[in-house]
């Protein structure tokens, strides 16, 4: 039997957002510091890096923005120059946003302070936990996604 929660700060899920937003804040902190780059900026140009060319509605997805963030931080790295949209080839009427060579630049740095960031908080897990976390937490996101019938 699962335990009766009684107050917020007891359920996993708000335990979860809790830990995002801290780690948010730090990693944003860093993005604005180091490149310059608000939070939605910096995971536009993770998700484009990491994915390649994408458009607005996966852009969103990808980055676990709302679509009219990831459309605003896909404007500031355009106005920028880190990113550009050019069109669709299967879909004129879309478009795609893909890395300039500034900005795969400016990714590997966003990239690697990503992975300061995390390594310092999993410092915390051993390895053993981190797989069982891992598995944890891919197994709560199929199910997240099962409920939103958004399973790929």
């Amino acid at each position: 039997m699962r335990p009766a929660h009684k107050t917020l700060d007891q359920f996993l899920t708000y335990k979860m957002h809790r830990l995002m937003k801290q780690h948010d804040k730090r990693i944003a902190q860093s993005y604005a510091e180091g490149a310059q780059l608000s939070l939605a900026e910096s995971r536009v140009l993770a998700a484009v890096g990491t994915v390649g060319a994408l458009s607005n509605s996966e852009l969103a997805r990808r980055a676990n923005l709302d679509k009219s963030q990831a459309s605003r931080g896909a404007d500031g790295l355009v106005s920028r120059g880190l990113v550009r949209r050019a069109p669709d080839e299967h879909d004129g009427r879309a478009v795609k946003v893909t890395l300039t060579p500034e900005g795969e630049r400016v990714w590997r740095v966003v990239i690697g302070a990503a992975r300061t960031h995390y390594d310092r908080l999993f410092e915390a897990l051993t390895d053993d936990e981190m797989r069982v976390y891992e598995r944890l937490l891919d197994k709560l996101l199929l199910r997240s996604d099962e409920l939103d019938g958004q399973a790929d």
